[in-house]
């Protein structure tokens, strides 16, 4: 996934139409459920601090169903929503203002707004508006904006309480994305996280008149937020700053215990909220790791051991709620149910889908990527899916909330609410898989149609696998894999998966006989993998691979496809390479810079054109460009001098450091190469050439032409993709117009992501679109590849005449 949507994906440790109710021909569906009138949702954690609320009285089994209720636009923002007394609370931004807005729960109208402040623009790309969720307590609103606006409003009528400037007043420090801790009650106090010095990482302020009450540490805080705990028997504000767990006292801030995130030197936990589990149990997740840490009281003070530390549950921003002894979480995209007591993984399932959930009743009610609500049962014997609805054009980063019989749900666009209704289920549910459902086609469908409704299934499988001792299956432009093994779980990827996500397989049932078809180019290459849950997987019965390690995949060529001939094993002159360290003042790291000298480099004093390719040590490990180099050169090419260039820090690629890196690319490196080689000094005689798959290598090379045409005049990008430069990129292209020569190649098969509104190829086009426009004549060339080395090594002889032609 590109830069600037993993901004926005980091951001969710922060806060957090029509429906058609599935199979309602054969359900009888009777009137809502009646929630007691006191279940609220008051914090982004629910009643309880821990995405949990009981006592709803929703019926056991799985025999409930959700009914739309209402829906209705809302602007964007990170907010959760809070229900209190039947009025719905949450905040947006209207393009011009952040707001905090009430709604009345049962119907969704618009009851009052506050104003927060101006507008919040996302930084580095991340959606606008406000990140915080809200705290309700006695009838007031505590909120905080993202520039710091620390506020209390009434319920009642959001008329304001009080009000301050957390960075102007008390030295508060903003984190980089903005202010998106969420706000906690206790007692008589609001305590928010700061993160500002001497002694200001916590601060607690007085419910009723907003003055400090008190600060303490020194630690840098960011995305956390504070919670009140039980523990020893009293109420305790537990809160993290980047290094430390924290237990305070409410009324005045003493430091109860403080015990570090992480033991020799593992990953801390800087965007993440801590989750009360059990009797002292504090549950810490982040995207690498899970840890739960127990505090027990004494007469000498505070405790806190590590009770265990699991990959089991891990996710950049899905919270785990407890149940009954178990947790309920991811572990990346599946759904888990982890042992509270080991940490240990009980059952883990694909469904329904990466998303956010919340505890009800012994129910697991999610809001996946997809828009969808899925009810699931809070269950440690497996995974059950109850019901399922579409509730949004698609999922963000917010998770639902229950009250009132309800479940609300929102993204950037919509806020919706849904009824919880019982269920009496009057026929069985679920049936064989249909030729619909797996859209079977050709030949191969024909045969798992027949073994579908088969007797002897196993025999019909050997004769077929006896007959197709290959995989995969060719069928014209049909493509079918095959995979044969008792797994709980399988799913393929591909780079023929635009989307970059994982397409579970179909098993016929009573067998170990998975399949999946699709419709595929021909004379084209492809890499793909299987994967049981999150363990990547070769296709045994294909014994082409490319990489190594975990980067390894099967190969897949479809009929008419052949290598390209200059990656053919060079039998004339060969160059050779050399290693040149490249010390970086401005960057502040040092790498080791590979660079090729052509053939008969060291046997005359001629001057040589200049390429330097941006990560190019995978270039040379995976795209073997010094083979075609050694193929090209004399035959297609002109001899020239390759700088290949690793990756010093993974900002200098399409992150915040892509700017400074170029400039040291101009400053620093070739002048090095100058002074070090026979380098033609002139800009004509350079060039930069990038490849990458999520398009920051290649966005470096036409970002460095465009922002240093004095350096050099020619530039090539495979796969490009700009990141969070889009507007400064785009600037530049419709800029002042330079001498430049500048080559894009992408393939049909480039990164899109629904989700994000994401596509790799249409934003390489919109800058080509914006080079043609100011009058620039970019080559562009299309491939049917799939992206990755495969695609890149196709073109590269096209690419490098047309830098370095042979004249």
């Amino acid at each position: 996934m590109n830069q600037k949507r993993l901004i926005s994906i980091f951001l969710i440790f922060l806060a957090v139409a029509s429906v058609a109710v599935a199979d309602s021909d054969s359900r009888k569906e009777r009137s809502l459920i009646n929630s007691s009138a006191g279940a609220d949702w008051p914090l982004w954690s629910g009643p309880a601090g821990n995405l949990t609320s009981l006592g709803h009285g929703l019926p056991k089994g799985g025999d409930i169903d959700l009914e739309p209720a209402w829906s209705r636009p809302l602007g964007s923002a990170y907010s959760g929503i809070l229900v209190v007394g039947g009025r719905l609370v949450t905040t947006f931004s209207d393009g011009r203002s952040d707001l905090l807005v009430a709604l009345d729960a049962s119907s969704g109208q618009e009851q009052w707004r506050y104003r927060i402040s101006a507008a919040h623009a996302g930084i580095n790309a991340a959606d606008d508006g406000p990140l915080s969720t809200p705290a309700i307590e006695g009838g007031v609103i505590y909120g905080l904006g993202a520039s710091g606006e620390l506020f209390a409003v009434s319920l009642a009528d959001g008329q304001e309480r009080w009000r301050h400037d957390l960075l102007a007043d008390f030295g508060a420090v903003k984190p980089g994305f903005g202010f998106a801790t969420a706000p906690t009650v206790v007692g008589d106090v609001v305590v928010v996280a700061t993160g500002g010095e001497n002694g200001r990482a916590i601060s607690a302020f007085d419910r009723a008149t907003g003055d400090l009450r008190w600060s303490h540490g020194d630690e840098s805080v960011q995305y956390q937020s504070p919670l009140a705990f039980e523990l020893g028997g009293e109420v305790s504000v537990v809160a993290l700053t980047d290094r430390s767990l924290l237990g305070l006292s409410p009324e005045t801030g003493e430091v109860l215990f403080r015990h570090p995130h992480t033991e020799g030197g593992g990953q801390g936990f800087t965007a993440t909220q801590p989750v009360p589990v059990g009797e002292g149990g504090i549950l810490l997740t982040g995207a690498r790791e899970s840890v739960l840490f127990e505090v027990s009281k004494s007469a000498e003070g505070y405790e806190v051991q590590e009770a265990w530390r699991s990959r089991a549950l891990r996710s950049g921003y899905a919270t785990p709620a407890p149940f009954e002894g178990f947790l309920y979480g991811y572990s990346g995209a599946f759904l888990t149910c982890v042992d509270a007591a080991t940490g240990e993984s009980v059952w883990k399932s694909r469904p329904p889908g990466d998303g956010f959930l919340v505890l009800v009743d012994g129910y697991l009610m999610i809001l996946n990527r997809a828009g969808e609500i899925v009810v699931v049962e809070a269950t440690p014997e497996a995974f059950r899916e109850v019901s399922r609805v579409k509730a949004l054009e698609r999922g963000y980063f917010t998770r639902p909330s229950f009250a009132g019989g309800r479940v609300y749900a929102r993204n950037l666009k919509d806020i919706v609410a849904f009824g919880v209704k019982d269920r009496v289920t009057v026929s069985s549910a679920g049936s064989e898989p249909t030729s619909a459902d797996w859209d079977l086609r050709g030949e191969f469908g024909a045969f798992v149609s027949q073994l579908a409704v088969a007797e002897k299934k196993a025999e019909m499988i050997e004769r077929f696998m006896a007959d197709h001792p290959s995989l995969p299956i060719f069928e014209g432009n049909l493509v079918h894999f095959v995979y044969r093994g008792e797994v709980e779980d399988l799913a393929i990827s591909g780079n023929f998966i635009r989307d970059g996500s994982q397409h579970p397989m179909h098993r016929v049932k009573g067998t170990d006989f998975y399949f999946r078809s699709y419709e595929l180019p021909e004379s084209s290459v492809f890499t793909y993998r299987y994967a049981v849950f999150d363990e990547p997987r070769l296709d045994p019965g294909n014994p082409r691979t490319v990489g190594q390690d975990r980067r390894e995949r099967s190969l897949l060529a479809t009929p008419g496809w052949r290598a390209p001939s200059h990656l053919r094993e060079p039998t004339g002159p060969r160059g050779h390479l050399e290693e040149l360290q490249w010390k970086s003042e401005a960057l502040g790291n040092e790498r080791e810079v590979q660079v090729y000298l052509p053939p008969g480099y060291g046997q005359g004093e001629d001057r040589y054109p200049l390429l330097i390719v941006n990560r190019g040590d995978q270039a040379l490990e995976f795209g073997e460009l010094d083979k075609s180099l050694d193929n090209l050169i004399g035959e297609k090419v002109a001899p020239m001098i390759v700088a290949f260039v690793p990756v010093g820090n993974p900002r200098e690629l399409g992150g915040v450091l892509t700017a400074d890196y170029t400039r040291a690319q101009v400053d620093e490196l070739i002048p090095l190469l100058d002074r070090t080689y026979r380098t033609d000094p002139r800009r004509e005689s350079r060039a930069v050439l990038g490849q990458d798959r999520y398009g920051s290598a290649s966005f470096a090379a036409i970002f460095l032409a465009l922002l240093h045409p004095e350096a050099v005049s020619r530039a090539a990008a495979q796969s490009y993709e700009h990141g969070q430069f889009e507007e400064e990129l785009l600037a530049a292209a419709s800029g002042e117009k330079h001498d430049l020569k500048l080559i894009f190649h992408w393939s049909s098969y480039d990164r899109q992501v629904p989700f994000w509104d994401w596509d790799a190829r249409r934003e390489a086009q919109a800058v080509v679109a914006a080079l043609e426009k100011n009058g620039y004549r970019p080559k562009v060339l299309e491939s049917t590849d799939g992206p990755g080395w495969g695609l890149w090594q196709s073109r590269l002889d096209e690419i490098l005449e047309a830098l370095f032609p042979l004249r």
